[in-house]
């Protein structure tokens, strides 16, 4: 069994290191000073030191809920949430209650989720295309899969794609983890309907860790209340419950601070960094191509006739880091594919980063 390779590259950086690897928000677009006071108002309720629910508090379940019903028009009530330490706790906790001999995903897939099926000693299967899900979805398997600014390669399902893959899902009955954590970083602000708003046997998964702090590690898990019965004695075993303190924390700045201003600073930041790299690509990394993304933290695409493993081990002796695509597919084939995070440097340290990985070619 073998750790994750990003998070073996983030130890692998230090002070000096130019990292376009890991999936690394902004922090400096934190709202520090709201969060210092929804974290004086929380440890004003003595409670916030004590044992919780193993579902999550219900004042912060009821806000997720309302943003559901509000925001993506998917009808849903508190005891539809289950509040999770971090969105990366969800993929063991379904996987292991709602355990199926093999997990379907997408090619290429986020490495996280392959880590955490491996963990599970579940066999990984891959598609392409979603006409392939037609033949490889069977009554063996679940599916996995990003509808929205998918990691690593930033594409998002059309509402045509959305409605074969529901049609798909429908007459096959599979169980469907759908992971959203990078639907609200939409550049435009539209998002568009979850897939597992028209599917019943869906997981949709949500984390404050991409639009407000990831220190607090809080996520939840949409499902419906009889999956999420089921849900908590899995949850119960790792860890009881998430940190009282920590909800409740993400708790008191949504009652007290406008998520979508928030969200509009990110958003804006974000599509103005990830235009000074693309500039930064084509000018000094001319054999790499990608297609702009419309939303999310990443820039993924091909460098010609090379093997991008090899040239990520040159460029960390260099002190610049990335992520190649090997990586993010299951089989670890081999791939002249790369992904860069543009969330988490300067603008100074992209066109310096990017010069070192042209000259290392």
């Amino acid at each position: 069994m073998k750790r994750s390779y990003i998070r073996e590259i983030l130890d692998a950086t230090n002070e000096n290191t130019i990292s376009f690897a890991g999936g690394l928000p902004n922090a400096s677009l934190f709202p520090l000073k709201e969060i210092q006071a929804a974290s004086v108002r929380a440890l004003n309720d003595i409670s916030s030191l004590q044992y919780s629910k193993s579902c999550g508090i219900i004042a912060l379940r009821e806000k997720i809920a309302k943003m559901y019903t509000e925001k993506l028009d998917f009808k849903t009530s508190a005891d539809e949430i289950l509040i999770t330490t971090g969105s990366q706790q969800s993929f063991f906790i379904i996987s292991k209650m709602f355990k199926k001999e093999e997990i379907l995903i997408q090619n290429p897939s986020y490495v996280g989720a392959i880590s955490a099926f491996n963990t599970l000693d579940l066999r990984i299967n891959g598609f392409d295309n979603i006409s392939d899900l037609k033949n490889k979805l069977n009554s063996n398997n679940n599916l996995y899969l990003m509808s929205d600014f998918q990691n690593p390669h930033t594409s998002i399902y059309t509402d045509k794609e959305r409605v074969d893959i529901i049609n798909i899902l429908k007459s096959k009955k599979n169980y469907l983890i759908e992971d959203a954590a990078y639907s609200y970083l939409s550049f435009d602000g539209n998002i568009l309907k979850p897939i597992s708003s028209e599917y019943e046997n869906s997981f949709h998964l949500g984390s404050f860790s991409k639009v407000l702090v990831p220190g607090l590690r809080v996520g939840w898990i949409r499902a419906k209340k009889e999956f999420i019965n089921k849900l908590l004695i899995p949850k119960e075993a790792i860890d009881l419950h998430t940190s009282t303190l920590n909800q409740m924390i993400i708790n008191e700045y949504l009652e007290n601070n406008d998520l979508d201003s928030h969200l509009k600073i990110i958003r804006n930041d974000y599509k103005n960094r990830m235009l000074f790299m693309s500039k930064c690509l084509k000018k000094y990394l001319k054999d790499f191509t990608f297609d702009l993304p419309k939303g999310g933290m990443f820039i993924y695409g091909q460098l010609n006739n090379i093997n991008t493993m090899e040239l990520a081990q040159k460029v960390l002796e260099k002190d610049v880091a990335f992520v190649p695509g090997e990586v993010f597919y299951f089989d670890n084939r081999k791939s002249n594919e790369i992904r860069f995070n543009f969330t988490n440097s300067s603008y100074k340290d992209m066109i310096k980063g990017i010069k070192i990985i042209s000259s290392l070619i």
